[in-house]
């Protein structure tokens, strides 16, 4: 079963240990209908800790998503979990417009250039102030970094595995 990290538990709703989730996306919506999170590394978790919990609700409350989890009644138990990585099953994750893709789906695509000549291999997404980038991995073995803005991600296929760009000057 393969999972996606979506976000940070910041923080606590009200007295009866609701938990807010920052959305490493900056938008909750798309993960307000997961019936399931996987939380790790949380303040009071044992280190490398793992730890499913079922969704009772989720709402947005603000920039953030607010969590009440199944055998989380408490602020004292909610507080544990302040910190910890959220990350939710890959297929409950919502469809989206043609035009965007996950992060996770990127990494291990091909990137070409637009007559079809290999530029290299994504090996992680990197967030940005103004815009994300995709890090590619050049045939010589270092990185390029590579704005994700239309000027220069022409298709991004990730059912091919492909992304075809057109890379800024001096890149």
């Amino acid at each position: 079963m393969k999972f996606l990290d979506i976000g940070r538990v910041v923080g606590l709703h009200g007295v009866r240990g609701k938990i807010k989730v920052a959305a490493f996306s900056g938008d909750p919506e798309g993960v307000l209908a997961a019936k399931a999170l996987r939380l790790t590394g949380g303040r009071g978790m044992a280190p490398g800790a793992v730890v499913n919990y079922e969704v009772v609700t989720a709402r947005r409350a603000g920039g953030c998503a607010v969590f009440s989890l199944k055998g989380i009644d408490t602020v004292e138990a909610a507080e544990s979990l302040v910190k910890a990585v959220v990350s939710v099953r890959y297929d409950e994750l919502p469809a989206l417009p043609e035009d965007e893709f996950y992060w996770i789906d990127a990494i291990g695509c091909l990137v070409v250039d637009e007559a079809g000549a290999p530029l290299g291999e994504v090996v992680a997404v990197e967030p940005g102030a103004a815009y994300d980038f995709l890090v590619v991995r050049r045939p010589g073995g270092e990185d390029g970094y590579l704005p994700v803005v239309a000027a220069f991600l022409r298709k991004v296929d990730t059912a091919a595995r492909r992304v075809v760009a057109s890379p800024p000057e001096g890149w």
